[in-house]
């Protein structure tokens, strides 16, 4: 399994130094896979134990297992790719990564929720979100669309309950919506649907279900420009597959 994705999963496991460990691991991930448990203690200024703690939470025996994890993954490319190959390649492995996931919980989370609602975190993932709730109509899914935090914040302290869907599409999955927002859809155990550039993330971590899609970064702004293209993809075969689903149960009736 992708080392991102198990952290994403064990997330609020990881105290403030496991984090740290984390990051280092995957902004550094290619030279990780070459280090001993000593150096890579040493170059993330914490000590073996820590290490281990920090491997054994994501459920591995020992370092070992991790290291061997680690060095199943692809290493990054280093070549310079054009636009059109990094968009190419993102579509690529979005797809890959649909194909690697176990959609039944999503799916049946999705067909017996009495309400869905859906939250982009951004113009982009809003229209994405329009997109795909006018796809599912005809399945007699009537998705409601939340487009504003504050419209978020009224509707979890009134209509949604544990019995509902909320599905969020956001890019970095970090800064929306607001960590407060969050934590009360936890105590509420009402059931979350991230939908997130692949990465370790706030957002993912306290979602019940994961989607992830991937968009480079293009280019070297600051204000950091992805392309939607992945994000229009995810949630399309997400549809499709819930067209499936629904084939599937008509046909075991």
């Amino acid at each position: 399994m992708n080392i991102e994705t198990l952290i994403n999963e064990h997330y609020d496991r990881l105290n403030e130094n496991d984090q740290h460990i984390a990051k280092y691991i995957i902004n550094h991930l290619n030279e990780c896979k070459k280090l001993s448990i000593t150096r890579l203690a040493e170059v993330t200024l914490t000590s073996k134990s820590s290490i281990l703690r920090f491997t054994q939470k994501l459920g591995f025996s020992g370092y070992s297992e991790f290291k061997y994890a680690l060095k199943q993954q692809k290493s990054q490319p280093k070549e310079q790719k054009s636009f059109v190959a990094m968009q190419q390649e993102d579509l690529l492995q979005t797809a890959k990564m649909f194909d690697q996931q176990n959609m039944m919980p999503v799916l049946e989370a999705f067909d017996q929720a009495q309400t869905i609602y859906c939250y982009g975190t951004g113009w982009g993932q809003r229209e994405v979100l329009q997109n795909f709730m006018r796809s599912v109509i005809p399945l007699q899914r009537f998705p409601i669309h939340l487009q504003s935090q504050k419209e978020l914040s009224i509707a979890l302290n009134g209509s949604i309950t544990e019995k509902d869907l909320m599905i969020i599409l956001s890019l970095s999955g970090q800064n929306k919506p607001q960590e407060n927002i969050l934590n009360l859809m936890r105590i509420k155990n009402i059931p979350i649907l991230s939908v997130t550039n692949m990465s370790m993330n706030r957002l993912a971590s306290k979602a019940t279900y994961n989607l992830y899609y991937q968009s480079t970064e293009i280019g070297q702004s600051s204000d950091g420009i992805f392309s939607m293209m992945p994000l229009f993809q995810i949630m399309d075969l997400f549809y499709r597959a819930y067209v499936d689903y629904k084939q599937f149960d008509l046909e075991q009736l």
